[in-house]
């Protein structure tokens, strides 16, 4: 470090005094300048939010490799802190504004962080003050000068704040409408969360906490109390103390439900034609505040007299989210709850059952000539003449042509079909299906992030949005990404879900204490990093808010659920997972996408077909028990005086960041290898696949001839294992760390990027009209070549 330069880590925590005195001062001059409550008071809570708040600091300090038992505790309680005092929630977003500030010139990997906290806290607050609020759009407009995720978190975040200052309560009324299914006319939007947990792979005393915990949160409230929030939310937050919360909260407990409706949405109205208004902000914001202040007493006319209050702000909590929760037994079951949930709301849905109770149009296409069993949309180049058409006569055209024998000069035109006026639900709009996404063209090593939803995202959105949470380990991200494939070809076939649905995906870990997953230390020694919950220790190490919050889940989770089996269910208990879980789905908005990969296996028996299977974490390939015919005693020997191994010929093809690949070819004695997608570190997070061979090798030395194991590395997307073996033994192939999904007798493993079947299809039809060699041809270069597995984070890749 240059002289005269300060360390920034020594001298964080002077800087945390100097602002400690700083905020304890302007907390007793706002408290004083109120008339709302002591400053001696004020002092102590915002001293015990600046306590939290520095733990939290701490906590991102240590990194991934810090102690994970007391991980995300720090901002759990942060958050209870708030909810019980409105003005602690100021406190906080004064603190983390000059905290913000810190981190900007000495640690920006505190940066998303805070700013996740900061936002959150601005969602429940009560009452936020004009000069915080433009101190925070400040902060983040300064950010976009910085690097990727930095501004484009900041660019959101800025929009959400813009908003949120025209209309005051904006983003609480958005959330609970989403969440809650809310029917108005402005804001038409729809969210559901959907827990899936693999009962073969975690405890069943684990999967019973969760069931308990979700559906214990979930009460069945009336939607008339969910608008009773939002209206008294959205009005407190534009009149702050001027609203008296007590009276209003009496008020709409004693009106019919169609008043309440009313005044909903009137509410709802009135916050978005300000939030989408073009005026300048303050003008926005008087306008809005006029017009809650005449609908305010409006509501209190029709009430009676009530004594007078010293109306403080009180927090309007937000109610959790509708959470449904799903043992995973069948392989299609993600497919048939997002159908169900769609159908449910979708009006007009007669027409949906019926294009679904077409099995031919339902039923799962496994390769890429399936595609043509489906009749789609395409441009003629025909005149409808069946004379003119190649194609095989229909019965109709047939009796036609046998009643007008004497008139062959005559022409018939064949029957058509009855095309409807809007898109079909056949037609793949590019668009809608693939949005952000890497086209066919633009293929990189480096790791696509980033391009996240936001409640402030003015664009034209989807009615429905589903929010789907996998928990456990590993295993089950092999699932879903079996499922996801399966969902894509299907709507690859016919669009149902894609131009109604935005889907979303996260993944909370939880170890396996129920089975011995697969390991690959076992089938290469030399491989020491082999490790459970793989993905989540990869999230955690490039995004710290989430080695926080969700990597700490891994082993907090089974924990809790033996306190909660040996000692009960305390009752009026916060429920912690569950808060946590609520706490990942609203602010996760940066999805890190995974390639998922296709393999082709061939078996000894050659009467078996080749079977076609994907994986998403890993492929393990070992070797059974050393079996050779009995005649063969002089070869079996010698093959097992030189170690169990077995011949092998690698093809495969060798990547470079230039992106220059080439084909390598070479034979191997091999006792195992292991093909991970995951990078085990940041230096190596490149797409691609690392493969790990153990060779077995002669060297003589002084005592004879010794047999060593060594391990060979390849970094590849394509690779072809042949096996040649004079003893007729073949391979155990185990995919994702999975006991369940095993292959036996395996000589031949061929693995490749999975493609996009949107892409297999527009390329099977442009290959009719090009009968040349070229790969993207027609459509197919704008379309994403990959099919790549989204799992949201809190801030992508730092």
């Amino acid at each position: 470090m240059e002289p005269g330069v300060k360390d920034p880590v020594k001298n964080t925590a002077a800087s945390w005094e100097v602002k400690h005195t700083e905020s304890t001062r302007l907390s007793k001059d706002y408290c004083t300048s109120t008339g709302v409550g002591s400053p001696g008071i004020a002092g102590n809570a915002e001293a015990d939010v600046l306590r939290s708040v520095k733990a939290i600091v701490r906590e991102l300090e240590e990194g991934p490799s810090g102690v994970q038992c007391s991980r995300g505790m720090f901002r759990w309680t942060l958050h209870k802190k708030t909810e019980r005092d409105p003005y602690s929630n100021i406190s906080l977003v004064k603190i983390l504004i000059s905290e913000l500030e810190l981190a900007k010139e000495n640690n920006k990997h505190y940066i998303v962080p805070l700013l996740n906290i900061l936002m959150y806290a601005i969602i429940q607050a009560a009452y936020v003050p004009d000069d915080l609020f433009e101190k925070a759009y400040k902060f983040c407009k300064r950010l976009l000068s910085f690097a990727k995720p930095y501004c484009t978190i900041a660019h959101e975040y800025a929009v959400m704040l813009k908003a949120e200052r025209k209309a005051p309560g904006v983003l609480y009324q958005r959330l609970i409408i989403s969440e809650h299914g809310l029917k108005n006319d402005k804001f038409p939007h729809l969210e559901k969360t959907f827990v899936f947990a693999d009962p073969d792979a975690i405890s069943e005393e684990i999967c019973n906490y969760l069931y308990n915990e979700i559906h214990s949160m979930n009460p069945n409230e009336l939607l008339t109390v969910k608008m009773g929030h939002v209206i008294k939310h959205t009005i407190q937050a534009a009149l702050r103390e001027n609203c008296n919360i007590n009276r209003l909260d009496e008020v709409l407990q004693n009106e019919p439900c169609n008043v309440i409706e009313g005044y909903f949405q009137e509410v709802v109205a009135i916050t978005e034609q300000s939030c989408l208004s073009s005026e300048e902000v303050t003008t926005a914001q008087k306008k809005h505040i006029s017009k809650l202040q005449q609908l305010y007493q409006t509501i209190l006319s029709s009430a009676h007299q009530a004594p007078p209050s010293n109306n403080r702000l009180q927090n309007i909590l937000l109610p959790k989210p509708d959470i449904s929760f799903f043992m995973w037994k069948e392989d299609d079951l993600l497919w048939k709850e997002l159908v169900q949930f769609v159908k449910n709301r979708f009006e007009g849905s007669q027409e949906i059952i019926n294009s679904d109770s077409d099995n031919s149009e339902m039923s799962e296409p496994t390769d890429c000539p399936n595609f043509e069993q489906t009749r789609y949309s395409v441009l003629s180049t025909d005149s409808g003449i069946v004379r003119d058409c190649g194609d095989p006569p229909l019965l109709n055209d047939c009796l036609l042509q046998v009643a007008s024998e004497k008139e062959p000069s005559k022409l018939s035109r064949r029957c058509g079909m009855k095309k409807k006026s809007h898109h079909s639900q056949d037609t793949l709009i590019l668009s809608d299906i693939y949005d952000n996404t890497a086209t066919g063209a633009d293929i990189k090593l480096q790791r696509k992030f980033g391009c996240g939803m936001t409640l402030a995202n003015f664009k034209q959105q989807k009615p429905y949005t589903a929010r789907v949470m996998v928990i456990g380990d590993d295993c089950i991200l092999g699932k879903l990404a079996k499922a996801f494939l399966s969902l894509r070809k299907r709507e690859t076939r016919r669009s149902f879900l894609t131009k109604k649905l935005n889907l979303h995906f996260y993944y909370i870990p939880v170890m396996n204490e129920k089975q011995d997953a697969v390991s690959a230390g076992k089938v290469i020694p030399l491989l020491h990093n082999d490790l459970s919950c793989e993905m989540s220790r990869y999230l955690g190490s490039i995004d710290p808010w989430y080695n926080s919050n969700i990597s700490s889940l891994r082993k907090m989770i089974p924990e809790l659920a033996r306190m909660t089996a040996s000692f009960g269910q305390q009752s009026g208990a916060d429920p912690f997972v569950v808060d946590v879980t609520t706490y990942y789905v609203r602010m996760a908005y940066q999805p890190v996408y995974f390639q998922i990969y296709s393999v082709t296996f061939t078996f000894t028996d050659e009467t078996v077909e080749c079977v076609d299977d994907v994986f998403l974490i890993q492929l393990v390939a070992d070797l059974p028990e050393l079996k050779c015919p009995k005649e063969g005693t002089l070869t079996r020997k010698r093959a097992t005086s030189d170690g169990t191994w077995i011949q092998i010929a690698v093809t495969y093809k060798k990547i470079a960041l230039s992106s220059r690949e080439s084909t390598k070819k070479f034979t191997s004695r091999c006792t195992g290898l292991v093909m991970k997608a995951i990078p085990s570190n940041e230096t190596e997070d490149i797409v691609c696949l690392n493969v790990n061979i153990s060779e077995v090798t002669n060297k003589i030395n002084l005592s004879g001839k010794v047999s060593l194991a060594e391990n060979i590395k390849i970094r590849t997307s394509h690779i072809k294992i042949d096996v040649h073996d004079w003893c007729g033994r073949s391979l155990i192939v185990y995919l994702d760390k999975d006991s369940r999904r095993i292959y036996k007798n395996v000589v031949s493993i061929q693995v490749s990027p999975c493609l996009e079947p949107g892409y297999n299809l527009h390329k099977l039809r442009s290959s009719r009209f090009n009968h040349h060699d070229t790969e993207n041809v027609g459509l197919t270069k704008y379309m994403p070549k990959r099919l790549l597995l989204p799992i949201n984070t809190f801030a992508g890749i730092l």
